[in-house]
């Protein structure tokens, strides 16, 4: 007869097979949302990318703008000096 197995010993290795499961579902948790961290990264970086060139070009049409006035302002003056 073969001797009875240590019930402390199976009780073992049934708990950590359980927590290596566990702890294999932690990691692919980990990486799933480390993935999802580089994709937000990444679309936040274009996003600002984005921002930043639209507020140039903002700036630009905002300098054609006040230019275009300050050319208007200027002939207005001209035709009222011209008119008195």
């Amino acid at each position: 007869m073969s001797e009875p197995d240590n019930l402390a010993l199976v009780l073992l290795r049934e708990m950590r097979a359980d927590m290596n499961a566990r702890f294999d579902a932690i990691e692919n948790r980990l990486d799933a949302m480390d993935r999802r961290l580089d994709v937000m990264h990444r679309n936040g970086e274009k996003a600002l990318r984005g921002f930043i060139g639209h507020r140039a070009m903002v700036e630009r049409t905002m300098a054609s703008f006040e230019d275009d006035i300050s050319s208007l302002k200027r002939r207005v003056e001209q035709l009222e000096t011209a008119q008195a």
